[in-house]
């Protein structure tokens, strides 16, 4: 297929591009800023002038679109919110008009509410499945939503195939030489629930999603199966979440905060990079 990527220049980005080419599709990226080091085509555009991403759809027959603020605090929040909503609006408007057949939107774990959240509440259960409330606080995590509540509305109304993908925490060291540090304090990754996906199988879900076709929209959580942490969950969550008192575990003692089961069952995706594949947990005490 050819396939047109938004924020290509991104970190994920640029993962998504090279699984894309070794895939045998034919890749665009768009972004405001060129890295030097894409290995395709690439135009440099504003996602918020609508005429830009005509010209680069025409002829696609998918787009993927990862362009946005990453998190709150990168901009001012007005700005989070307006530039990620207008361009996720804009791309799936251009999608829609030039008869593309499917799009992929990656929205965020954020969506749910509790990763940047102020204020910070339980929630109703763990792991999270794509059917658990959002409430989210921050311009980020409610830029999300709204993304996937556009998604929504053009799939209903011009029969668009689109999938709002729920990344978690993407990691992009992929020697995993930062996780010892990060397992010194669990309660920081509180709000992911300790669920984190490698950058590498971000992207192979990206390209699974945009491979594969469904009348109307989904959303789908992308994470690893297992925690960042090497405690049992049901220890950190009887540590730092004592007032969860709903927990559907999978058979793994170390298992996700963030469900994955739909994504494996709609797309086929597996989680292939894990922590424990290159480096060791530390010694029970």
């Amino acid at each position: 297929m050819r396939i047109v990527v938004t924020g290509g220049s991104g970190r994920l980005g640029q993962f998504v591009i090279r699984d894309l080419l070794s895939h045998g599709h034919d890749v665009l990226s768009l972004d405001v800023v060129r890295a030097p080091s894409l290995p395709c085509p690439a135009w440099e555009a504003d996602l918020r002038r609508i005429g830009d991403l005509y010209q680069a759809l025409i002829g696609a027959d998918a787009v993927i679109h990862l362009a946005a603020y990453q998190a709150p605090g990168l901009a001012s929040d007005s700005e989070t919110f307006s530039n990620n909503v207008t361009t996720t609006y804009n791309v799936l408007k251009v999608a829609a008009d030039l008869g593309l057949a499917r799009a992929v939107v990656a929205s965020s774990v954020a969506a749910y509410g509790f990763l940047y959240a102020p204020r910070f509440w339980p929630p109703d259960y763990l792991p999270l499945d794509e059917q658990h409330p959002c409430q989210p606080q921050d311009p980020y995590g409610l830029s999300k939503l709204i993304g996937e509540q556009i998604a929504e509305s053009f799939a209903r109304r011009n029969g668009l195939s689109v999938a709002s993908l729920r990344l978690v925490g993407i990691v992009f060291d992929v020697t995993y030489q930062t996780f010892p540090e990060r397992w010194k304090n669990p309660q920081a990754r509180l709000g992911g629930f300790w669920s984190y996906v490698d950058a590498r199988d971000a992207a192979s879900a990206c390209r699974l999603a945009v491979e594969t076709t469904w009348p109307g929209h989904e959303v789908l959580n992308i994470a690893a199966p297992t925690s960042s942490m090497p405690e049992p969950t049901a220890e950190l969550i009887h540590r730092y979440l004592p007032e969860v008192h709903e927990v559907r575990p999978p058979a793994h003692p170390r298992w996700s905060g963030v469900d994955s089961s739909k994504a494996a069952r709609l797309l086929g995706f597996r989680a292939e990079h894990t922590w424990e594949r290159y480096i060791q947990a530390p010694p029970v005490k």
